[in-house]
């Protein structure tokens, strides 16, 4: 994708609603979207940390949060907590396990809502990067192609998702590592990493390739070779691009064999703002590895997954 179109495409999006496009992949929206949302938070932030009496005054006389504070639902409440004097723990305490208060009820919305900052949000970004990671191990393990991943390189200072110390050949060059992002390669993104890993990679291991998913701006420079999804194949692609998730009940096998998916059986009806419910939720994405079928999910989950910026589809 060109800078251009790349700077149009983030201009246009607005909310979620946006990330229906044909002409681009749904996952690639989406993560522009979330990069967007998360910038917007990195500048705005120390603004609202400096007015926080002014907050805590406007609650205390409201019962609201200002609505000038531009942030995601959960960085709103948060900063309110902060503004009321409690601690970090206290905060993270309240979002854990929400009570039945005013403050209790807010915090169950956000939980809910907020596809960036959310505990399922944070979830559901750890599983989309596990399910990229996983497609090029099939890949390698396919072509028979010994690797070392993470877990074996350490305690290496600084590590790649995988290190192939014999080199595997892409477009002419002796690849010895392949680092895997579930994310869109923007300028201001690849820089960061080039310097925090890429760089580091290269000068420990030799050459190596950036995968990054949800594809990437053509003008990017890199001493590592640069790809998107089309170099690896597999079914959890569909998780990461198409961000789709299947529904069905009594369907649930013969939906799974025909898209080589994986079952979820859904196992509680607890109310929704129960601390068993979002268990279950984030068991759900812990869970994910490609495709993915949940067996008993109720209209509650469907609408979750909906905020969360999933396209459900139901089988009947």
């Amino acid at each position: 994708m060109r800078a251009e179109e790349f700077f149009q495409i983030r201009r246009s999006l607005k909310s979620l609603r946006d990330i229906s496009n044909p002409k681009y992949e749904r996952g690639t929206l989406f993560s522009i979207l979330l990069q967007k949302r998360i910038d917007n938070v990195k500048r705005r932030y120390h603004t609202y940390t400096s007015r926080l009496p002014e907050i805590a005054h406007h609650w205390e006389r409201y019962r609201e949060i200002p609505k000038w504070i531009r942030l995601p639902p959960v960085m709103r409440i948060k900063l309110l907590m902060k503004s009321l004097g409690m601690t970090n723990r206290e905060i993270a305490r309240s979002f854990s396990d929400p009570d039945s208060s005013e403050m209790g009820e807010m915090i169950w919305s956000a939980i809910y809502s907020d596809f960036i900052y959310s505990p399922i949000a944070v979830r559901n970004q750890f599983a989309r990067g596990r399910v990229g990671e996983e497609i090029i191990r099939n890949y390698l393990e396919r072509n028979d192609i010994d690797f070392k991943d993470e877990s074996q390189l350490r305690p290496a200072r600084k590590t790649p998702d995988f290190y192939i110390e014999d080199g595997i050949e892409i477009d002419g060059r002796n690849i010895k590592w392949i680092e895997s992002k579930a994310l869109f390669g923007d300028i201001k993104l690849h820089r960061v990493y080039s310097k925090k890993q890429y760089n580091q990679y290269l000068e420990m291991y030799g050459d190596g390739i950036v995968v990054y998913w949800m594809g990437f701006i053509d003008e990017l420079t890199s001493h590592a070779l640069i790809t998107d999804h089309t170099l690896f194949d597999g079914p959890g692609k569909e998780f990461l691009l198409r961000m789709r998730i299947y529904m069905a009940d009594r369907m649930a096998e013969s939906v799974a064999e025909r898209l080589n998916a994986e079952i979820f059986e859904w196992k509680t009806e607890d109310n929704v703002r129960s601390t068993e419910y979002l268990r279950e939720v984030l068991k759900l994405f812990d869970s994910v590895s490609g495709n993915v079928v949940v067996s008993g999910g109720d209209r509650n989950l469907r609408g979750i997954l909906k905020r969360m910026g999933f396209e459900v589809v139901v089988e009947k």
